[in-house]
C-alpha cells in the first residue's frame, strides 16, 4: 500500500473523528433532561421570569450548536477577581472542550465606557468572551456540573456582575470544521509529495 493511501486514509478517518466529537448530529435535550436542569437552576432563586425563559430556551431545542456572548465585570481587588476567574475558567473549560465546546474570542475592555449604548446603562465592563456550545444538552450538563462542588464559588469571587445571552449564528466565515479539514488535507498532501 502506498504512502499516499496511507495518509489520505488517516486524514480521512482523523477527520470523520473530529466531525463525530464538533457536530452536533441532533443532540437534542430531553425532557427528563430539561426538568433536571430546570430543578437545579430554580434551586438558585433565579426571578420567575428569567426561570421561564430559560425553561423555554431549553424546550425549544433546535439541537444545534449555538455561541454564548459574555460579558464580565470584575470585582476588586482586579488581580484577585483574575486569578479565581483563571480557576473556574480552566474547571468549566476542562469540561465544555471534551463536550467540543470552546472560547471562540476572548478579550480585555479597552475602556471603562463603552463607546456606544442606547436604552441600557452598562458600563464597566472588564472583559467579552463568546463560547461554543455544541447543543443545548450541553449546556444543561454544564449547568449542573458547575453548581456542584465550588467551582461556581470560584466565579463569584471573580465577578461582580456578568451579562450572557445565546445566539445562533447567521454568517460565519469559516470554524474549525474548515480549519481542521485543510490542515489535514495539507498534511497528506505534503506526505504524498515527500513520499513520491
Amino acid at each position: 500500500m502506498s504512502m499516499a493511501i496511507i495518509a489520505w486514509g488517516a486524514a480521512a478517518l482523523v477527520y470523520g473523528l473530529f466531525l463525530v466529537w464538533y457536530l452536533p448530529f441532533g443532540r437534542r435535550i430531553s425532557p427528563a433532561e430539561t426538568d433536571r436542569v430546570m430543578a437545579a437552576i430554580e434551586a438558585q432563586g433565579l426571578e420567575p421570569e428569567r426561570v421561564l425563559a430559560l425553561r423555554r430556551f431549553f424546550e425549544e431545542d433546535t439541537g444545534r450548536s449555538f455561541v454564548m456572548v459574555n460579558l464580565l465585570q470584575l470585582n476588586e481587588p482586579k488581580a484577585a477577581a483574575r486569578r479565581s476567574l483563571g480557576t473556574y475558567e480552566r474547571r468549566f473549560m476542562g469540561r465544555l472542550i471534551r463536550m467540543a465546546g470552546f472560547p471562540l474570542f476572548a478579550g480585555r475592555a479597552l475602556s471603562v465606557l463603552n463607546v456606544d449604548q442606547w436604552g441600557i446603562e452598562a458600563d464597566g465592563w472588564d472583559a467579552a468572551a463568546l463560547v461554543r456550545y455544541r447543543c443545548r444538552r450541553d449546556l444543561a450538563r454544564m449547568v449542573i456540573d458547575s453548581l456542584q462542588g465550588d467551582t461556581r464559588d470560584y466565579k463569584h469571587a471573580a465577578l461582580l456582575r456578568t451579562f450572557a445571552f445565546p445566539v445562533s449564528p447567521l454568517i460565519s466565515t469559516g470554524g474549525p470544521c474548515l480549519i481542521v479539514g485543510l490542515t489535514l488535507a495539507l498534511i497528506a498532501a505534503v506526505v504524498q509529495i515527500v513520499s513520491a
